[in-house]
């Protein structure tokens, strides 16, 4: 006698790293129940969508993605989850198909709620002794780590305090315990995440825990992971001991930094309710560019808030082109309900933001031009990212975060392997495996 059909489900995630961590342990939580994870564009018996509400694209592509899992899985269930869901859960729950939705606060329920929603899906109990952790990152070689949750900075034009909470920091202990076992796993590399990383601290139950630079100084010495890599860094939360174990972490911490700029001008970044002007933000990053070489730095960019000039703008358009900047991602401003901002007056034509959007959007792609030419002659350490359809190469991410072609029979597992690159080309770079130990860097 034949065993049933395992239970299938489908997860996508839209948004920022933090979210594609949590999209991963809701997978994590349903695999004792038996389910067998497929691919979002095949047949399910379960959808998960885990949404994003930090601008109006994302979420228009977040309704999008409801609606193609409805329309072409009608006998499905679908699961709505994230940030869209807790800013404006009746229409989520009400758009056509939607069975459940789950609010960031639920996630870590996952296991618990659905059973109760679809009994027929979950018609056994689950099996024990299963792993609490993560045990893959579907379709990544490199993991990625929920350090903290939540926001206090409360900037202007920002709805994610709202959506996810104030600031919440998980325990060193807990942090390097699942390293451990991400690296018994295989993984090389892991990604530091969360809303306000860098204001990392649990002082108060582990005092040796201090700041975001102690805790990486924890990892270091008691995890064996190869290279930790943190998301995006608040520029006047760049200090020296963060620089001090940067530098001395030996290749360990990723020669990549993303640094939010959102504006150039002083008097903006005020409006935003931004903790830095322009000047502690070059110094920040000069910083960084000077603690070890041949860092890329990354930058988020703002353009049409409401009361920009003509003026605001030139000075964004000259910290982009000051040399330390490596790219960028252009935001147009929009509204979001209950923001500050949205209550501004002196909007921004649409054309004008169009213009300065376009503006941004050609130097980025220049500066990331200009940085993979700087890369011919440098050795870099690469981890394989994905195969496109077709290819006999894989496209692999440096520790410095440069785009590289990477040839077929690697296989593209989760090793990390060392490149003497040769050639820059429209968008990547190209070279040579070296065969043996990577060379670490002094």
């Amino acid at each position: 006698m034949s065993s049933p059909a395992k239970r299938t489900v489908a997860l996508t995630t839209l948004g920022c790293r933090l979210n594609q961590y949590e999209t991963e342990q809701m997978a994590a939580d349903l695999y004792p129940f038996g389910f067998e994870r497929v691919d979002i564009n095949s047949p399910a018996d379960l959808y998960i969508i885990n949404t994003c509400t930090v601008t109006h694209r994302a979420d228009s592509d977040s309704r999008q993605a409801i609606s193609r899992a409805a329309r072409e899985n009608p006998n499905s269930r679908i699961v709505v989850a994230g940030c869209y869901v807790d800013n404006d859960p009746e229409r989520i729950a009400g758009m056509e198909g939607v069975d459940v939705i789950i609010r960031n606060t639920e996630k870590a329920d996952i296991a618990s709620i659905l059973p109760q929603k679809f009994p027929d899906l979950f018609d056994h109990e689950p099996e024990k002794g299963c792993s609490e952790g993560i045990p893959e990152f579907y379709g990544h070689n490199r993991a990625w780590l929920k350090v903290g949750d939540g926001c206090n900075q409360w900037c202007t034009f920002c709805i994610l305090p709202t959506v996810r909470g104030r600031l919440r920091n998980r325990p060193a202990r807990e942090i390097v315990a699942e390293i451990n076992g991400l690296v018994a796993a295989g993984f090389q590399e892991v990604v530091l995440t969360g809303i306000h990383l860098a204001h990392y601290k649990n002082q108060k139950v582990e005092p040796f825990a201090k700041n975001l630079a102690a805790l990486c100084r924890i990892i270091l010495d008691q995890t064996e992971v190869r290279r930790i890599r943190l998301s995006s860094i608040e520029p006047q939360s760049v200090r020296d001991d963060l620089l001090d174990i940067y530098r001395e972490s030996n290749g360990r911490i990723c020669r990549h930094w993303h640094v939010p700029l959102q504006s150039g001008s002083s008097r903006i970044l005020r409006a935003m309710q931004r903790p830095y002007d322009q000047n502690t933000y070059l110094r920040r990053v000069t910083a960084i560019k000077e603690a070890v070489p041949n860092t890329i730095i990354g930058a988020d960019v703002i353009v049409g808030f409401p009361g920009e000039t003509d003026d605001d703008f030139d000075k964004t358009r000259k910290v982009a082109e000051s040399g330390l900047i490596d790219y960028l991602h252009v935001f147009s401003y929009s509204d979001r309900p209950g923001t500050p901002a949205a209550a501004m007056g002196d909007k921004v034509p649409s054309e004008a933001i169009k213009e300065r959007n376009a503006i941004l959007t050609r130097i980025s792609n220049r500066l990331r031009a200009e940085a993979h030419a700087r890369q011919v002659g440098e050795t870099l350490e690469v981890i394989a990212e994905h195969k496109q359809v077709g290819d006999e190469y894989f496209w692999g991410v440096a520790d410095n975060y440069i785009k590289v072609k990477l040839p077929g029979h690697l296989r593209g597992g989760k090793e990390i392997v060392t490149m003497r690159i040769e050639r820059a080309l429209e968008g990547h770079v190209e070279g040579e495996v070296f065969v043996g130990q990577p060379r670490l860097r002094g």
